[in-house]
């Protein structure tokens, strides 16, 4: 009998020791789960600045996912979106009897070979051979930049001005435009260190109601 006693003892205490072995366990699990839970409280309580696009026809704000990223899964910023947009246009549109050319080669280099035609379309250039046969020079203000669609492909939407001055300085044309940059990111290269090619462009004039 002495010896059923020891030994239902000895189970009796291995039990115990699984239960307070497993109790311990819930209780560290219980812990760990309710800081996990306070954490995400605490961060769903977090603002968080939401990028959003008004569309004018409608008046709707849509939010704007920026996520741009190239065929080796590199992304792309924002601010190098916008940088991309702003050398284009200013290519297209900053020129002189001396760097035209070189600008023009330049957007041949940023964009596909039909979206270049689109380009020389919108730069109506027998126009601006005149203006360079008059050693007169162009220069571009961007007054506003937006990125309104980054799936499926990257599109942005740029409000500029574009002006012609005279060698004395005097404003020959200045007109109010918008573009519409239709983008795809590649890979970087030495002729192209944006990552970014543009597949379509539309321009067309618009009246400032501020003016």
């Amino acid at each position: 009998m002495s010896d059923d006693f020891i030994r239902s003892s000895g189970n009796l205490a291995y039990v115990n020791m699984w239960l307070k072995l497993i109790a311990f366990t819930l209780l560290v699990l219980c812990v760990v789960l309710c800081a996990a839970l306070m954490v995400k409280i605490i961060d769903g309580r977090a603002e968080r600045v939401i990028p959003i696009v008004i569309n004018h026809a409608t008046g709707d704000a849509l939010a704007v996912d920026y996520k741009v990223i190239d065929a080796t899964g590199e992304e792309r910023a924002p601010v190098e979106i916008r940088k991309f947009c702003e050398d284009f246009l200013a290519d297209a549109y900053t020129y002189n009897r001396f760097t035209v050319r070189g600008n023009l080669e330049s957007l041949a280099q940023l964009s596909t070979p039909e979206t270049l035609s689109q380009i020389r379309e919108s730069l109506n250039l027998p126009r601006r051979a005149e203006l360079v046969g008059r050693n007169a020079q162009g220069l571009i203000e961007i007054t506003s930049f937006m990125i309104t669609e980054s799936q499926p492909s990257l599109k942005t939407q740029i409000y500029f001005r574009s002006k012609v001055f005279a060698a004395s300085g005097e404003l020959l044309e200045e007109t109010n435009q918008l573009a519409v940059m239709t983008i795809r990111p590649i890979r970087r290269s030495a002729r192209n260190p944006h990552g970014l090619i543009l597949i379509e462009y539309r321009q067309s004039h618009f009246n400032n109601p501020e003016e």
